[in-house]
């Protein structure tokens, strides 16, 4: 019998200390605070926003703080800019 109680409490404390799934709690960045973050970093001129749900990524043509054209490609979820790419023409 003791042995049924200890097992018992070792499972309730496994359960109680389990890592819970809460996909609440990761959010999307919304448009206008991805371009704050950007204007933060020193990006502006934005051209052009297109969220890609698929990749979990945020396309955005825009300029750097050196003026050249510049298409980033920033993760969805934490802000991160994952790939920035240099144009050697003139955004349309």
């Amino acid at each position: 019998m003791l042995l049924i109680t200890e097992l018992c409490c070792l499972l309730q404390s496994y359960i109680a200390y389990a890592d819970p799934v809460d996909t609440s709690a990761v959010s999307m960045l919304s448009v206008p605070n991805a371009m704050k973050q950007l204007e933060s970093d020193g990006y502006y001129d934005f051209r052009m926003i297109k969220i890609e749900r698929k990749h979990n990524e945020i396309a955005v043509k825009a300029r750097n703080r050196v003026g050249e054209a510049v298409e980033l490609e920033m993760d969805l979820y934490t802000g991160i800019i994952l790939h920035e790419k240099m144009h050697s023409t003139e955004i349309q």
